[in-house]
């Protein structure tokens, strides 16, 4: 300090020149004695409207019904100082958020004080805004289903959301830094750190990989994403980012692929069928009428088939199922002279195409030429299961089969031939005095119990 300024001046500049504080003080009986500028400033009474008036006057009506401005100068008599922050009133009613400390001076009984405050709203207000930017943050990163982090460069986790935690049971201490990667797949782990590397390049990270879950153990596949926030460079950038569980989209992608390839296999196979059935039919043919006659009615039997395999489960259809409607293909629904039973057996879509096709010579001939074809004809199919084959029996009697129609033609050929190459089966093709009798044993691996 300075010999040639007394002391009480220093001090009377201090308070002039400290515009952005209001230093009001005050005597035993709260009537103020002194007004600096800053208070005219910050409260809007000048220092001649205010001196000897009662300084409660700045605190609100809330608080002076309830002797906060008693209370504060207790304190500060007990403690030798009162510090706050609340609301109080400028002289236009307008309230701010003001921080401030009171003091009891040392002369006068009883004692005065010396109030200083300062205006703390923008502050207040910036703090608040922060506080629920930061709840709102949170609240959206608890409630939506990825898992949410934060890292420096490389990977190194600093923060990770509650899903995060209790996916994986890794606690935060045990994910900061590298820790994270211990929930990764083993055989993930160097792409992952690969793909932060490149990040680190791009200023964005992508990588698809697997995340273990605690609950069962499971490694589920997670697309991560990251953005490095503003544009600061070194190990101390920050990154955020979400990790989102894709497996089951993932599995029915790799489903859908293998439905794919089936598809373009039973498209191959389907083709190779057409092709047999023109063939055979066009060399068993008379003319071009008959040809176009039989080919069509093939080709319908062959749809048939194929709308039932489509609907059925994994491509499977019930043998019920596929004889059924073969010969409702040909007769009414409600026709007597036919039975039809068995156990439930499902068919493989191969057997069940090419039984299809047997059947559907069966049936044709049954009304052009059998026992579908009088009205005392009578066809009965039955199977069963006989130590590891399905036995198929179709039987037509009532009738008297025709020696002309005895022949070696394409149906006969296709049960005789063409089921033990295709399927393995075993077959028995008679022509009776009364009918026509067709066993057809089914291997094991072309058929199962529904």
């Amino acid at each position: 300090m300075s010999k040639s300024t007394p002391e009480p001046e220093l001090l009377d500049a201090i308070i002039r020149s400290a515009t952005d504080y209001a230093i009001v003080s005050f005597d035993g009986s709260n009537g103020v004695t002194s007004w600096s500028a800053g208070a005219e400033t910050l409260l809007g009474w000048t220092a001649s409207e205010m001196m000897g008036q009662d300084a409660a006057v700045v605190f609100t009506p809330e608080d002076r019904e309830r002797n906060v401005p008693e209370l504060e100068r207790q304190t500060a008599i007990e403690k030798g100082r009162a510090e706050d922050e609340r609301w109080h009133i400028r002289k236009n009613g307008s309230r701010f958020w003001a921080s401030g400390v009171l003091v009891p001076l040392k002369n006068g009984a009883p004692p005065g004080f010396v109030k200083i405050m300062r205006d703390r709203t923008r502050e207040r207000d910036a703090a608040l805004a922060l506080r629920q930017s930061e709840q709102r943050f949170r609240t959206l990163v608890e409630s939506i289903p990825q898992l949410v982090w934060r890292s420096r460069s490389l990977g190194q986790r600093t923060w990770g959301s509650p899903q995060w935690e209790i996916f994986t049971g890794l606690s935060l201490p045990k994910s900061v830094g590298h820790g994270w990667l211990d929930a990764i797949h083993p055989d993930d782990r160097e792409l992952t750190l690969e793909a932060w590397h490149e990040a680190e390049r791009t200023g964005g990270l992508y990588v698809e990989h697997r995340t273990r879950r605690a609950a069962d153990g499971e490694y589920r596949w997670f697309q991560t994403r990251g953005t490095r926030l503003g544009d600061e460079g070194g190990w101390a950038q920050e990154w955020f980012g979400t990790s989102t569980d894709i497996h089951d989209l993932r599995r029915s992608l790799e489903r859908h692929q293998v439905l794919l390839r089936e598809l373009h296999h039973r498209t191959r196979n389907l083709l190779g069928v057409v092709n047999a059935l023109a063939h055979q039919t066009l060399m068993r043919s008379t003319s071009l009428n008959e040809f176009g006659n039989r080919f069509s009615e093939r080709i319908a039997a062959l749809g048939r088939v194929q709308s039932l395999v489509s609907h059925a489960d994994a491509g499977a259809l019930e043998l019920r199922e596929l004889i059924e409607a073969e010969v409702q293909a040909h007769v009414a629904e409600e026709d007597d002279r036919i039975a039809i039973a068995g156990p439930p057996v499902v068919l493989h879509e191969k057997a069940a195409e090419t039984l299809a096709l047997a059947f559907h010579e069966l049936a044709t001939n049954a009304v052009k030429y059998g026992a579908l074809a009088k009205p005392e004809g009578r066809l009965e199919v039955r199977w069963d299961i006989r130590n590891g084959p399905v036995v198929i029996e179709w039987r037509e009697t009532g009738i008297e089969v025709a020696p002309s129609k005895a022949g070696r033609g394409y149906g006969r050929e296709l049960i005789e031939v063409a089921l033990p190459f295709a399927l393995g089966a075993r077959t028995r093709f008679d022509l009776n005095d009364d009918g026509v009798y067709c066993c057809i044993e089914l291997p094991e691996h072309e058929w199962r119990i529904q």
